[in-house]
């Protein structure tokens, strides 16, 4: 059953009650429709107790009488609609008059509104006001932010969010702004520099090791000092590791030559014995041939044994010349080997020394270009310090934001966090923050 049709079915209830517990069952209608009409902004005007009432806030009043005579909720049509509390704190309506709403929260301005009536018609029993805040009184942002002006308030809106609706804070003098634009770059390449600093150095300190042979890297204090960051940490594990590498893609190379030459001297050795052996086998052919060469040249033999003799003879010094020169080609590899191990370490050395050149270069240049951050640094803080002390650690501006705030018709001003709450009628205020002591913002710049 929709509202209005119960509604009624109600009234027609209370215009004709015929026994008792149709009257009981009346009333009950009747208090069922009370709460019907006034419970939404009840409710409202319920959650909204403990706000107090000021200028410029807009209110939404409904005021009924139940009139058991004629079994109705009577409205009171001049009284209901959106009403706005005045400059001076007062609320003005029709038949009540004047009421001094500031101050006051809805609940015990519903109550007055009832009374008031009650008194200035004479009725038997006090009408029923409910009070919601339609529309709150606006709260002001001005100072170091992007739009400032006026903004309508909402429940629970907190510093934070106010300052969003304002852009955000950070609108300083554009002189200033200039200013900080540069110290912030001076300021960002000069921890670029130092970053590039800190990776020469352990470089450096990587080459030093190289060239030393040793195999655990030295690292000077300047990196020592910052073992702690992870930053700086990081870069001496990277230039171990590397080291690390290098050093073994060396001795692998070295074993590989070394491997190389322990073959090349076995197969000369065995090559060596081989030509022993061969001379051996000459010696005995030579001897052979002599022998038939006496016996053909008396008739003993033929000459076909002579032909066999040379010709083996022949194949032995073959063989023998065959050795002679895979020797002379296996000490060729040998010398080769030694000059390639004693090259892979020049090589070694010369590259590390080309990098130790190039490192020292670089050192230099970020030297002289950190000199000249530092020195452009100064000279923005020697002409304008404030352009610094305006911004912390992060480069953005440093504010502080105070609240201007009237409690019980007393003006007061308060420091507030981002999470603090904002309450209507509120001047928030964003201002840069004072300069207590230059030279400590200067080095923290530095």
């Amino acid at each position: 059953m929709a509202g209005n049709e119960f509604l009624v079915v109600c009234f027609r209830c209370f215009r004709h009650p015929r026994t008792a517990g149709s009257r009981l069952l009346s009333n009950l209608y009747a208090t069922l429709i009370m709460l019907l009409v006034l419970s939404p902004m009840g409710l409202s005007a319920k959650a909204a107790d403990s706000y107090t009432l000021g200028p410029q806030d807009v209110l939404k009043i409904r005021v009924f009488e139940w009139r058991p005579s004629a079994g109705v909720a009577f409205e009171w049509v001049p009284l209901t609609g959106e009403f706005t509390v005045s400059a001076d704190g007062k609320l003005s309506l029709p038949i009540v008059g004047s009421i001094a709403a500031a101050g006051k929260t809805p609940e015990q301005v519903s109550e007055i509104i009832g009374e008031q009536l009650q008194m200035q018609i004479g009725l038997q029993k006090r009408p029923n006001a409910s009070i919601e805040v339609s529309s709150y009184r606006p709260f002001f942002v001005t100072g170091a932010v992007a739009t400032p002006g006026k903004f309508a308030y909402l429940p629970g809106l907190t510093v934070m969010q106010a300052l969003s609706m304002a852009g955000g804070t950070g609108t300083i003098d554009p002189k200033i702004m200039e200013l900080q634009r540069e110290a912030l770059v001076n300021q960002g390449t000069a921890r670029e520099l130092d970053a590039e600093r800190l990776g020469l150095v352990a470089k450096r300190a990587r080459i030093d090791a190289t060239l030393a042979g040793l195999a655990k890297i030295v690292f000077p204090p300047e990196l020592a000092s910052r073992g702690e960051q992870l930053g700086t940490v990081q870069i001496m594990n990277n230039e171990q590791a590397l080291l690390d590498s290098r050093m073994k893609s060396l001795n692998a190379d070295l074993t590989a030559l070394q491997q190389s030459k322990v073959l090349a001297k076995n197969q000369l050795e065995a090559l060596r014995l081989k030509e022993v052996s061969l001379n051996k086998q000459i010696d005995l052919a030579n001897k052979d041939l002599n022998s038939v060469n006496k016996l053909v040249s008396q008739g003993l033999t033929v000459s076909s044994r002579q032909m066999g003799a040379t010709q083996n003879l022949a194949d032995l010094e073959s063989r023998a010349l065959d050795v002679s020169l895979a020797i002379l080609t296996t000490e060729q590899d040998l010398a080769k080997n030694d000059q390639d191990a004693l090259s892979v370490g020049e090589k070694y050395k010369a590259a590390t020394l080309t990098e130790a050149t190039e490192v020292r270069d670089k050192i230099a240049a970020n030297d002289e270009k950190n000199r000249t951050a530092r020195a452009l640094q100064r000279n923005i803080e020697m002409r304008v310090p404030i352009a610094l002390s305006v911004m912390d650690s992060d480069g953005r501006p440093r504010t502080v934001t105070r609240i201007n705030r009237v409690v019980d018709g007393v003006a007061r001003t308060y420091i507030v966090e981002d999470n603090d709450l904002v309450a209507p009628g509120d001047v928030i205020r964003v201002e840069p923050q004072e300069q207590k002591n230059v030279s400590s913002v200067a080095r923290t710049a530095q």
